[in-house]
């Protein structure tokens, strides 16, 4: 929570070893030079913080507090936003005991801590009484909203354990180096899709049509298949693509499969990670490495980079696992929505919804936005 300034996701991996602690940071992108001056900044307000204690170094927290919702505060205006939303357009009686508790706690007084530490507060009260009848989706904002101030509670007081002090006394941060290729040639969609239909020009026309009349199906081929140069949708042409290794792989690649730890690994994420990323995680699991990285969120992206690690051998059978659940999930995908068209789609009964329900158009719009494969070691999508 508190590495994310915006939308970037920043994957963490803490090592504990004798009299010190190493802590790993990766980025999909490039560190920029505000990033740096934050890390040092909070890394030497925690190196006091746990140097002064037991004695209090309030005007320090306070210095750290700070300085963590100021780097993170786009992030945290968005969050705050969407609670804000709920509390403005709703008004049944989870939302107005939020609103009455925020009114009463925060007054005048709304700074994003105090927004915060609301938020937290409230969200301990109301996860005690396990109502099932509150939204979930509801709960989450409040959550994250509230995040932010029980994330900087946590590290402080952790930092003020005596037990811990050698470690925050000895923390070496390491920031690693994102893998970014700028050009990167990906199949057509055309050529993807007909590797599933066995080059049937009538069966993938239909699938087209299907296409077609999904908006956020075509919005989602637009974004990944446009040519930048010429801004020109390209189904049966090879495109070039930015694509990068995902912030936790970057870990698990070179810091925990290439030096062959096999011992219990936590890496904390700012974002759930995405369906391929849990595809490779549970592979290298089922090879004996113990991977914990919480939340994952069923997403694909079009820009997914494999993981690049020594072993040839783990990197080959990792390509296979991956490319074979992919290939279940497009194949099924395909076959389902080009035989439920007929040939002739103008027909009322046949509309290209009268066999779906909600999952399955979910299911259809998440996926076919992102259909691909891999060459080289290269996700192409």
């Amino acid at each position: 929570t508190i590495l994310a300034r915006d939308k970037e996701v920043v994957a963490v991996w803490l090592r504990i070893l004798n009299d010190k602690s190493e802590i790993y940071l990766y980025k999909n992108f490039d560190w920029l030079s505000e990033d740096l001056k934050y890390i040092d900044d909070i890394t030497n307000y925690l190196k006091i913080i746990s140097k002064n204690s037991p004695k209090e170094s309030t005007d320090i927290e306070t210095a750290f507090y700070l300085a963590v919702m100021s780097y993170c505060y786009t992030k945290f205006k968005s969050r705050w936003d969407k609670l804000k939303n709920d509390i403005d357009n709703s008004d049944n009686e989870h939302v107005k005991s939020l609103r009455n508790y925020i009114s009463a706690e925060l007054g005048d007084s709304a700074t994003p801590i105090k927004m915060s530490l609301v938020c937290y507060e409230y969200y301990k009260q109301i996860k005690a009484k396990v109502n099932p009848n509150i939204s979930q989706k509801f709960l989450g904002h409040i959550k994250k909203v509230g995040s932010y101030f029980g994330s900087i509670k946590g590290i402080i007081d952790c930092a003020k354990n005596i037990q811990y002090k050698p470690l925050f006394s000895n923390i070496k941060v390491k920031k690693g180096r994102p893998v970014i290729i700028n050009k990167q040639p990906i199949y057509s969609w055309e050529n993807i899709i007909k590797r599933f239909i066995d080059e049937d020009e009538n069966k993938y026309d239909r699938f087209m049509t299907r296409c077609s009349e999904k908006p956020g199906v075509m919005e989602r081929i637009h974004k990944v298949y446009t040519d930048n140069a010429t801004k020109q949708l390209q189904l049966n042409d090879n495109v070039e693509k930015c694509i990068y290794l995902h912030a936790e792989m970057n870990i698990l690649a070179s810091l925990i499969i290439d030096r062959d730890i096999k011992s219990r690994v936590f890496i904390a994420v700012s974002k759930r990670c995405c369906y391929l990323c849990e595809l490779y995680i549970n592979f290298a699991i089922k090879q004996g490495y113990n991977i914990i990285i919480p939340g994952k969120h069923q997403k694909l992206y079009d820009r997914w980079l494999l993981p690049h690690v020594k072993n040839s051998d783990f990197k080959d059978k990792s390509l296979k696992y991956i490319l074979e659940n992919l290939d279940q999930i497009i194949e099924k995908k395909i076959e389902h929505y080009t035989r439920s068209l007929p040939g002739d789609s103008n027909s009322g009964g046949n509309s290209p919804d009268s066999d779906d329900d909600g999952n399955n158009r979910y299911q259809y719009i998440k996926y076919m936005g992102f259909i691909g494969r891999f060459d080289n070691g290269i996700l192409d999508l």
